[in-house]
Order: C-alpha cells, then sequence, then structure tokens
C-alpha cells in the first residue's frame, strides 16, 4: 500500500497499525474492532476505513507486518552465529506480541478461508527463507532434506515461544531460549557439536 499513498498517509497508516498491533496484544480479537482503533488514532471510522474497509483487512495487514520482522532477522543471518541470533530474535518477537497475531491468524485459518490462505503463505514463505539459510550453513542437502530441517526448525521455535507465553521466570526464559537455539543449530547443520 505505500506506494499508492503520500509521505504522510504513509506515517498514518503505519500509526493504524501500530495502534492495531497495541489493541490486539493488549485487549484480544474480540475487543479489536475497526471503531476502538479509529478511537485509538484519533480518526473518524470512515478515515480509518480508507486505509483498512474491514477488520478483516486490519488484521491481515498487522499479521503481515509482524511477519516482516521474522524474514528481516532470517534474512540477516548467514551464518552459525547469525542463526542463532535470528532463532533468538525470532523467539523474542514471538513472545512480545507477533504471537498473539499469529495466534490468531492460526485460529481464523480453521474456519476462514482467507486466513487458511495467509497461513500458507507465511509458512510457505518462511520455510523458504529458512532454506536459504540452512543452505548457507549446510551444503549438499536435498531439496526433502531443507524443507524438513525448516519445519523442524519453525516447531521448535513455535513451542519455546508458546512455553515462554504460558509462563516462565525471566532466567527460565533466556535458558530455554539459548537451549532452543542451539537445537536449532543442531538440525539445521546434522552436527551435534556445531554448536
Amino acid at each position: 500500500m505505500r506506494s499508492s499513498l503520500s509521505t504522510r498517509g504513509y506515517e498514518r497508516y503505519c500509526e493504524v497499525l501500530a495502534a492495531a498491533r497495541e489493541l490486539l496484544v493488549d485487549e484480544g480479537f474480540d475487543r479489536f474492532v475497526l471503531r476502538r482503533v479509529a478511537a485509538k488514532t484519533g480518526m473518524t471510522l470512515g478515515n480509518l476505513q480508507y486505509y483498512f474497509a474491514t477488520r478483516d483487512d486490519l488484521l491481515e495487514a498487522v499479521i503481515r507486518c509482524e511477519f516482516e520482522q521474522d524474514l528481516v532477522a532470517v534474512r540477516n543471518a548467514t551464518t552459525i552465529d547469525g542463526l542463532k541470533e535470528a532463532a533468538g530474535a525470532l523467539v523474542d518477537n514471538w513472545t512480545s506480541g507477533a504471537g498473539t497475531a499469529f495466534g490468531t491468524m492460526s485460529l481464523l485459518a480453521y474456519h476462514q478461508e482467507r486466513f487458511r490462505r495467509l497461513n500458507r503463505e507465511i509458512y510457505a514463505t518462511f520455510y523458504d527463507e529458512l532454506g536459504v539459510l540452512i543452505r548457507r550453513v549446510t551444503t549438499g542437502l536435498s531439496d526433502d532434506e531443507v524443507a524438513t530441517r525448516a519445519r523442524l526448525i519453525t516447531s521448535v521455535l513455535d513451542g519455546v515461544a508458546l512455553q515462554i507465553h504460558a509462563g516462565t521466570e525471566p532466567d527460565e526464559r533466556t535458558a530455554l531460549t539459548n537451549r532452543a537455539a542451539a537445537v536449532v543449530i543442531t538440525i539445521a547443520t546434522g552436527d551435534p557439536e556445531s554448536r
């Protein structure tokens, strides 16, 4: 949408996304309605609907914005150490708000085709980007093996984020995230000594 907006329009668009994310994270999906987002940003409902015609349009934009942060973390990783940092960054993002957006998407995917397609698109893109990183740190793998490792890495990170979100002490959180990063490296390289 950025290309169709003026600089001020794009700034306003970003403000709406930030307010919508905050509302979703702090108050949940049931309270995630356009009127509340409009009020939070000091806009009329009509002005908000210039940017997002429906609640689903806004929710999808919030999810995509969160996902872009994940892609940046993965794309910036080019080494084993970068992979470890990316794993930590992903868990941090997923436990500081993005998990709410992704969890909402996953639940809606059970019942709405729009979010089912979005869920598949996001995971497929994430697996592909992880695949690029896996190939950088481990050469000679088949496409099937890269895909399997990408799914396993995602499963480990998803699980750690869920466990942290369920409630852990800060020192447990750090230990769990560090251990998960070590497991991610082992999965990516196939070498338990590469940690």
